[in-house]
Order: structure tokens, then C-alpha cells, then sequence
């Protein structure tokens, strides 16, 4: 079992197909500082997640991703932090309030401090001309003792004709960075233009944790000014920002909103949906996964359960918690879901590690059954399209309720059942029923 991004003690919320950490500002800064001292040659990424983050990766439509590339950058950041109140908006919304405001503008500043207690070097990419140079002087003279790896401001090109020029460019550059011995590399280039360039990047990249802080380094240096600290704490920052520069950022923020409701509108109505469905049933009644072993043999082993019709947040950690067990003699799994009406908001952070599960090959995971409401209710909160499942399938008709199963139009025992997914795999292995 290799180590998970979506780890399952993550405490995540989704947001919109994006699953955001349920963190304090300063449980941030503790995990950056962990994550920038694992010098295990795995590059890693944190994101700061706001409206513009989510309307460039996802548009407004359901059926597609607007930038399918930047959407799985960010969804599968090993740190991702709510930077606006929209996304605390959208946390509320799905019954699972995040704790904090997590912004880079905050971010930063905070761990520069940190990274001159620990020792910790940083470098800064990105900015105007010599802006980078002076936000790094600006930290150091705040805290001294701060290392600073180094800095630069490259044009980088993310899209266009720019891009047939930029392996070059991007090799000298990282090149550049490695050599720096830099333990923390602040990305201040703008979504999507920063997750991009890490993207294409991470595999020669020998940084520990690089951070996407957009236009951080314009608010240290005092360019761009924060609003008052009131304002802040009632998020009102984006007034104060249009204020500033009404002819540029109005209509950019007007827009964002506009496409923030189109997108959440399904969202909302489905929790509409979702919190009648639950109420009736008498709430989230916790019950275990209840697995039905059907084939094993000397290598292999096939087990199947089918889920309740409302899936809370227990039952479905514990199903992927089975599924992560090391130990299990079961080598495929069968999730039925065709009792499934409604999966629960704040069970969706366990999706993710099943989707995950499911890209790995750990677990043997297979998703049945899904009914074409359930896929329009996961589609809605944007997580059906990580999901491995069997549509346009005859499995689709998946009935495990008496000694024999339906598949499409025609009944097997559960013995076919099982050869039809064993067969093949068990290379010749004679299959023994449990």
C-alpha cells in the first residue's frame, strides 16, 4: 500500500469537486513546516483555494471540467486551505463548516516567521520586475534571520504559442531552484498559471512543498493594499478590493459570483433533497459494511455488499477502511449501489479515497449500480467524474438479494457471478465457494 493523498484521517470538506482541509490557520503553517522538513524526494503542493480557483476548473456546466488538468492539480494537492468566504459559504452549505479563513496574503507572512525559528529556507517565483527580490527583503527585515534561497521572475508561459519554447526555459529554471537547497518555494505567478507550472513540472522538482500564494508578494512589499482588519474578519475583503481598483476587478468579481450560484444551485437543492431523506429515516444511522464472500481460491477472493439507501459518513469510511486493509484475504471487491439514493455531503471526503483506491489498483474496488438519479446527486456536488463505475454496463442491474444475481436481462448464481469478474485473473487457479 503506497501512502494516499486522500488520506482518510484528512479531515476534508468538498467543495464543489475540490476536497479543501478542515484547518486553523495555524494547524496550516504546522503542517507546511512538517511537510517542508520531509526531504523524501516527493515534491508536494499546497493551494489556496478561492472563487476564481474553482470557476477556472470547473466552469458551469455539470457534464465537464472547464480545465480538467487544473482541477485535478487541486484536487489532488497534498494541502489545500479556503482562501474567501465563498468557500466557507459552500462548506456551511454542504453541513460541514471549515473551522478558518486560510488565505496566502495571511499565510505567508506567518511563515516566514516560522521558517526563521526552524531554519527553513524559502524561495519566491514569480511577481513583477524585482518584486519577488524586494517582498524577500521585506520578510528578511521583519525576520531576521530568515534564509533566503532565492528569487526570480521569469515570463512563464501556462497556455498559447509560448508554450513550444517553455521546456527549456522551465529545465533552467528548476534547475536553478534545486540548487538553491530551498526547503519552501512560494509560487506567486496566478491561477492557473502557478498549479500549471508545478504540474508540469513535480517530477524534477526537488523542493519538499511549493505553495500557490498568487499576488502575495504585491501585499508584502505594499503595492496592493490589505483591507482593514475589520473588514477582514467580516469578510469583506472583496469590497474593499473593488474599491481599489473598480475598473479591472468589478466585473471580474460580479462574474465570479454569478457562476459561484450557477454552480451551487444544484448543490443546494440536492441538500435540500438529501437533509428531508435523512430526517425521515430518523437521521444518520451508524451500521457497519456487511460483506457477503462469494468466490475464493489459492490467490484470489471475491466479496461484494450492498449499501444501504442512505449512506452516511460512518458506514462509508468504514467500507474504505476494509478495503485499506493490508492483511484481507479479499482481492475484489463489488460495491452495489443500487439501493443508493443519496450519499451523504460529509461522507464525500471518503470518495475521494476510494476514487483514489480504485486509480491505484489497491483494494480491487468496483462500483455497481449506480442509478442515473444518484449519478445527477453526485454530479451535482462534482464528485461522480472521479469515480470508476460500471456505466453502460449490463452489471449496471447488480441484485445480490437472494442465491442468484441479475445482470441486465439474464439471472447467473452467484457462482457465474463470481467467474464472470474472477475469470481470467485467477490464471488457471480452481475457484473453491466460502
Amino acid at each position: 500500500m503506497t501512502t494516499l493523498i486522500h488520506d482518510l484521517d484528512r479531515d476534508r470538506v468538498n467543495s464543489l469537486g475540490i476536497p479543501v482541509d478542515n484547518l486553523s490557520r495555524d494547524d496550516a503553517l504546522a503542517r507546511i513546516v512538517r511537510l517542508a522538513k520531509q526531504r523524501d524526494g516527493r515534491p508536494r503542493l499546497v493551494s489556496t483555494l478561492n472563487v476564481d480557483f474553482l470557476v477556472n476548473a470547473l466552469g458551469t456546466g455539470l457534464s465537464r471540467a472547464r480545465h480538467p488538468e487544473l482541477l485535478e492539480v487541486l484536487r489532488n494537492s497534498d494541502l489545500v486551505t479556503a482562501d474567501g468566504f465563498p468557500i466557507l459559504w459552500l462548506s456551511r452549505l454542504a453541513g460541514r463548516p471549515l473551522r478558518q479563513r486560510v488565505c496566502g496574503s495571511d499565510l505567508v507572512p506567518q511563515l516566514a516567521a516560522l521558517a526563521a525559528e526552524e531554519g527553513l529556507s524559502l524561495f519566491l517565483l514569480g511577481g513583477g520586475d524585482g518584486v519577488a527580490a524586494r517582498a524577500a527583503e521585506t520578510l528578511v527585515d521583519r525576520n531576521p534571520g530568515l534564509q533566503i534561497a532565492g528569487t526570480a521572475a521569469p515570463m512563464i508561459h501556462a497556455a498559447g504559442p509560448g508554450l513550444a519554447d517553455a521546456e527549456g526555459a522551465d529545465e533552467a529554471l528548476v534547475a536553478s531552484i534545486n540548487e538553491s537547497g530551498a526547503d519552501i518555494l512560494l509560487l506567486g505567478l496566478g491561477n492557473p498559471k502557478q498549479e500549471l507550472w508545478f504540474n508540469r513540472n513535480r517530477h524534477r522538482l526537488k523542493v519538499p512543498v511549493s505553495i500557490g500564494v498568487g499576488g502575495t508578494f504585491e501585499f508584502i512589499i505594499g503595492t496592493v493594499r490589505r483591507a482593514p482588519t475589520w473588514m477582514q474578519r467580516g469578510n469583506l475583503e472583496w469590497v474593499y478590493r473593488v474599491s481599489q481598483d473598480p475598473g479591472r476587478l468589478w466585473r471580474r468579481y460580479a462574474l465570479g459570483l454569478v457562476k459561484l450560484a450557477a454552480l451551487s444551485a444544484p448543490l443546494a437543492w440536492t441538500r435540500i433533497r438529501q437533509g428531508a431523506a435523512f430526517r425521515l429515516q430518523g437521521g444518520d444511522v451508524p451500521q457497519l459494511p456487511r460483506w457477503r464472500h462469494l468466490w475464493s481460491s489459492r490467490d484470489a477472493s471475491l466479496a461484494v455488499v450492498r449499501l444501504p439507501a442512505l449512506v452516511g459518513p460512518e458506514y462509508l469510511d468504514r467500507l474504505v477502511r476494509d478495503a485499506l486493509q493490508a492483511d484481507s484475504p479479499i482481492t475484489q471487491r463489488l460495491l452495489d449501489f443500487s439501493r443508493v439514493s443519496h450519499v451523504d455531503f460529509r461522507a464525500h471526503h471518503a470518495l475521494f479515497t476510494l476514487a483514489e483506491l480504485q486509480r491505484t489498483g489497491d483494494g480491487g474496488l468496483l462500483l455497481l449500480g449506480l442509478s442515473e438519479r444518484l449519478r445527477r446527486r453526485l454530479a451535482a456536488a462534482r464528485v461522480l467524474d472521479v469515480l470508476q463505475t460500471a456505466e453502460g454496463d449490463p452489471l449496471d442491474r447488480f441484485d445480490i438479494g437472494g442465491d442468484r444475481a441479475e445482470l441486465g436481462c439474464r439471472s447467473y448464481t452467484l457462482e457465474d457471478t463470481a467467474l464472470v469478474f474472477l475469470s481470467g485473473r485467477v490464471d488457471g487457479q480452481g475457484l473453491a465457494r466460502i
